[in-house]
């Protein structure tokens, strides 16, 4: 205050200002100061507790880093990891999008290069749901889709696969084949020409009667079901069951008495214990597994699993060496009737097969494979292969000659070539 005064009276003498006015001024001057203290006491004070609450955040990490056992290396550690991996992350989805604009890039080329690769042929494209890369070889789907494909090409067919991934490009087809089982495809109608057919070959309970009245012509893999659903839907319902790829699944021309792998099973565990894996590792029956989830389920019996996959061109001569395979169906398919393809590619390998039954599999194999439903059912069947073996393998070699007519990738593709001539379009 003594500098305020002194300022004032120096002020006096020079600016003839009047006193009160200059009083005035100064008394404002020392409230804004004032103020301006106030404010930078309250700023201090945030800022103190801030640095407390810093402090205390400091000090929870630094507790719980020694609770944890984790030193501050360690942590640096994980989160160098982390970081990493998030850069990975980053640039796997960057040629992803990559690829993908690649991919709709060829959408635009396809269609003229098939054409003029098929010539006088007709193209048809098979919608196959496995994924693109190299694990395509791993899903039944596209074996499935590379044997039709076989066949219809011998037919005078130019057939194209599209896997998942491509399944949007439009090729200008003159029939589009969908393999229907968990994925769903929406027909392109701007393709006027084109005939569309579903091929529901699993998982029925996934589709609705409005998909199956997209498509021009569905067939399904269940006598009863496509009988079901031709009551109930207004195009055309044909039956079509599964089959087996009679160059790859044969039997033996010499059938060995020894086997060299005994009871053996092909396929993942849909995260549960399927009934008739368990019950033979319960019985303790000398098993062989392939496929995945099985390590996670029975971590006590590893020395069984083979490998989490099989490609489906080995698989062949896994059946034709062993003594018998076990088989299931998802419930859905059990209950609609759909025949997976497992009992037709293991018979055709003159492979005895015991698996669960409904009234459809019953009737094309009334005594070829051995039927389960309880526990008791399967012990039993077992017992049949231990006591007379040679009987139940002879009518199983017997199944051959209707097989190869009736259910293999030859006679579907030609039921197909035919369902197409009949329902094509007459405009085209």
């Amino acid at each position: 205050m003594r500098f305020w005064s002194a300022v004032k009276k120096k002020l006096r003498k020079i600016i003839p200002a009047d006193r009160v006015y200059l009083d005035k001024k100064f008394k404002e001057k020392d409230v804004q100061d004032k103020k301006i203290r106030e404010q930078q006491e309250k700023d201090f004070q945030e800022i103190d507790k801030k640095i407390q609450e810093l402090d205390r955040k400091l000090q929870l990490l630094d507790n719980s880093l020694k609770a944890s056992g984790k030193s501050q290396d360690k942590l640096f550690k994980e989160v160098q990891k982390n970081r990493e991996a998030g850069e990975k992350a980053s640039e796997e989805l960057r040629q992803y999008v990559e690829q993908e604009f690649r991919r709709r890039d060829d959408w635009g080329k396809r269609a003229a290069e098939i054409r003029h690769l098929a010539g006088e042929r007709p193209v048809w494209v098979i919608k196959c749901p496995a994924p693109e890369g190299p694990k395509k070889v791993r899903w039944g789907d596209y074996a499935y889709a590379l044997s039709l494909k076989r066949y219809l090409d011998r037919l005078g067919i130019y057939t194209v696969i599209d896997m998942k991934e491509d399944w949007d490009c439009e090729t200008e087809a003159d029939v589009v084949l969908v393999l229907r089982g968990c994925h769903f495809y929406r027909p392109d109608r701007r393709n006027k020409k084109c005939l569309y057919i579903m091929w529901n070959i699993s998982h029925p309970d996934m589709i609705t009667e409005e998909e199956y009245e997209l498509y021009d012509v569905v067939c399904i893999c269940s006598r009863y079901y496509a009988q079901k659903m031709a009551d109930k839907v207004k195009v055309p319902v044909i039956p079509l069951l599964q089959c087996t790829d009679t160059e790859l699944f044969y039997p033996k021309e010499e059938q060995e008495e020894v086997c060299e792998n005994d009871f053996v099973f092909i396929g993942n565990t849909r995260g549960i214990a399927r009934q008739c894996v368990l019950w033979a590792i319960q019985d303790k029956l000398p098993l062989k597994i392939w496929g995945t989830g099985w390590v996670t389920m029975f971590p006590e019996h590893k020395d069984l699993i083979q490998s989490g996959s099989i490609e489906n061109k080995k698989i062949p001569d896994v059946y034709r060496a062993s003594k018998a395979t076990l088989n299931d169906h998802w419930k859905d398919m059990l209950d609609d009737q759909f025949v997976n393809n497992r009992i037709f590619d293991a018979l055709a390998c003159g492979l005895p097969v015991i698996s669960d039954s409904c009234e459809e599999l019953r009737n094309i194999f009334p005594d070829a494979v051995l039927y389960y439903e309880t526990k008791e059912d399967f012990d039993r069947c077992i017992r049949t292969l231990e006591t007379d073996y040679a009987s139940v393998k002879e009518k199983v070699l017997a199944q051959w000659p209707l097989i190869k007519e009736k259910y293999s990738f030859e006679a579907r593709a030609r039921e197909l070539v035919e369902i197409a001539e009949k329902y094509g379009k007459k405009d085209k």
